[in-house]
């Protein structure tokens, strides 16, 4: 038996020397042993040159089958074997077989290779049912090819709700794949009414392009700050949050209602990517910013005038949450250490506490944080504030510029509510209340 390196050795020569007659009819006698036996790259480059002539195109069509059954990477060699037309006819007349057999197949990378092919739309067209029942989560790859004949088109309209369902729905959800295929029914007449439905969420993720962070040795971590940490960890899980927000807002039935809100708050600008929480993903258009994604455990809240007014705040009942802040008259300021504990014992004296206090959840004023005309004169309970005497919302005091405010609300209680959690607390937080745990101890005299 021949070593790897041999064969290696072996198919290289033959390559070089496929044009003489005699290589040819050995490379035809023995392409069956070779495509099982050679390395994957090496076998495409000798197929890629041997089907050139037409004597070994004459082999291919008695043996492609073969071929593609035994290599290691049968996708790779659809291409070159339909450069012959009378096996590509052959291969898109069975697509069952290219399903079935060859090693390392999956159905929507199959489709893909088809669909570049001459006719590969219509095959895939025909054995849509299949292809769909055995797909993984690239399903575009299957849908997007069908909507360039008219059958295809009328099968993708007439089986939408299980095609959106296969996207959107199970263990291996694809919302990118999803909303590729809704930009590809743009302009499809047949399709005005699903593309009126979903364009505009495929604009909006396309707007949104999470930054890419940079890679960082093991060495350089240790010297990163701790906000420089918390930002890495931030960016690493970005894409997939997007992801799963999007997931949610496509299944939910207040789509609407989020698309018509949205588009009121961009007024006429795009959106970008802001940041992300472990569950929320927040976006910004103009001086608008929208916090869209799971709800809490808790939605409602203590007020308090420290608190930063929402324009719009609302829990869905699929526990989805989508709230509206002005942070475009914010910025981030070089709060200091006493300056946020100062607001965590301001807060805890009002009877609130925060769950989550760290200085990346404060922002400075620039501007007077008033509310919107249409909302001022509400009710702003709407917003999710508690409805409770120690906490009245019918007053609400408009902070000034320069003032820091709380611009996450995600983790405020009442003192003693059952449901209270800690999240992420900055050090001086977190060692103020293991002193306040510790004092009573060192109160009576005993060692800690």
């Amino acid at each position: 038996m021949k070593t790897e390196l041999e064969v290696s050795d072996m198919v290289r020569k033959m390559t070089g020397t496929i044009d003489r007659e005699d290589v040819r009819r050995e490379v035809g006698n023995e392409i069956a042993k070779i495509s099982l036996i050679a390395d994957p790259s090496e076998f495409r480059e000798l197929l890629s040159r041997f089907i050139r002539f037409s004597d070994a195109a004459e082999v291919l069509r008695e043996k492609w089958r073969i071929v593609y059954n035994n290599s290691k990477q049968p996708l790779e060699l659809i291409a070159i074997l339909a450069q012959d037309d009378s096996i590509r006819l052959d291969m898109l007349s069975n697509i069952d077989f290219l399903i079935d057999y060859g090693e390392d197949v999956y159905t929507s990378r199959l489709a893909l290779a088809i669909s570049k092919l001459e006719g590969g739309s219509e095959a895939i067209t025909s054995n849509f049912e299949k292809l769909f029942e055995d797909s993984d989560e690239k399903l575009e790859n299957i849908v997007i090819p069908m909507l360039q004949n008219e059958i295809g088109r009328g099968k993708v309209k007439n089986n939408f709700e299980a095609i959106k369902n296969k996207f959107l729905t199970g263990p291996r959800t694809n919302v990118n794949g999803f909303l590729e295929t809704i930009k590809a029914l743009k302009g499809i007449k047949c399709f005005e009414d699903i593309y009126e439905e979903f364009g505009f969420w495929a604009e909006i993720f396309d707007q949104i392009e999470v930054p890419k962070r940079k890679k960082v040795s093991a060495h350089t971590i240790f010297k990163l700050s701790k906000k420089e940490i918390e930002k890495l960890i931030e960016l690493d899980s970005a894409e997939l949050v997007k992801d799963e927000t999007f997931t949610q807002i496509l299944n939910s039935e207040s789509r609407e209602e989020k698309k018509l809100v949205l588009q009121k708050v961009a007024n006429g600008n795009e959106y970008r990517y802001k940041a992300c929480g472990s569950s929320s993903f927040i976006i910004q258009a103009g001086d608008q910013i929208v916090k869209l994604g799971a709800g809490k455990r808790k939605f409602e809240v203590p007020y308090h005038p420290r608190i930063m007014m929402p324009w719009f705040r609302k829990k869905y009942q699929d526990n989805t949450i989508l709230e509206v802040f002005n942070y475009g008259n914010t910025e981030s300021a070089k709060i200091t250490d006493e300056e946020l504990l100062d607001i965590y014992k301001e807060m805890e004296s009002a009877g609130i506490l925060w769950g989550d206090a760290r200085k990346s959840n404060l922002l400075e004023l620039t501007k007077d944080n008033d509310l919107p005309d249409f909302i001022a004169s509400e009710d702003f309970n709407l917003f999710g504030f508690l409805e409770d005497a120690r906490y009245p919302t019918n007053n609400h005091i408009a902070l000034k510029a320069g003032d820091i405010v709380i611009c996450d609300l995600d983790m405020l209680y009442v003192k003693g509510d059952p449901d209270y959690e800690v999240g992420i607390l900055d050090d001086i937080i977190a060692n103020y209340l293991l002193a306040q745990k510790m004092k009573p101890l060192k109160e009576d005299g005993l060692e800690y």
